[in-house]
């Protein structure tokens, strides 16, 4: 029989480094009037291109009544549009605009400097290790 770790419980320690995380990127994005959801919402859209609401409630683990309001408020914004989806009447692509891609690159490098920020007592080796075994845990997920 195994001993379990000793010190705090992994899950406790996730959701304290995501209080942390998340407070310290809450205030950095507070100047551009943007929410951290809304930030992960204008990456998705950066990185893969113009996306149903579904397809980015599924790349932020979002739900989907929830993502409609977020997009909403994106789009009153004019940072992003949404179109009808080719091929399916019922559902919408929703694409940056111009406005959005500069608010997101803006958010962006906020986003670099607060990680920089939160991890500037770990060698670059740790970085990478860190970084890696949270992308294989979410991956593995």
């Amino acid at each position: 029989m195994t001993e379990p770790p000793a010190g705090p419980p992994v899950g406790l320690l996730l959701r304290l480094a995501h209080v942390r995380a998340r407070s310290a990127f809450t205030a950095a994005l507070e100047p551009l009037g943007l929410l951290s959801h809304q930030y992960g919402v204008l990456r998705v859209l950066a990185t893969r291109g113009p996306s149903s609401q579904r397809q980015i409630a599924d790349a932020v683990s979002g739900d989907k009544s929830t993502m409609v309001r977020i997009v909403d408020d994106l789009e009153r914004r004019g940072l992003v549009l949404r179109r009808p989806a080719a091929g399916d009447r019922r559902a919408y692509a929703v694409e940056l605009t111009g406005e959005g891609r500069d608010l997101y690159r803006k958010a962006d490098a906020i986003a670099a400097a607060v990680a920089a920020e939160l991890l500037a007592g770990f060698s670059p080796e740790e970085r990478r290790t860190l970084t890696d075994l949270l992308v294989r845990f979410v991956r593995d997920a």
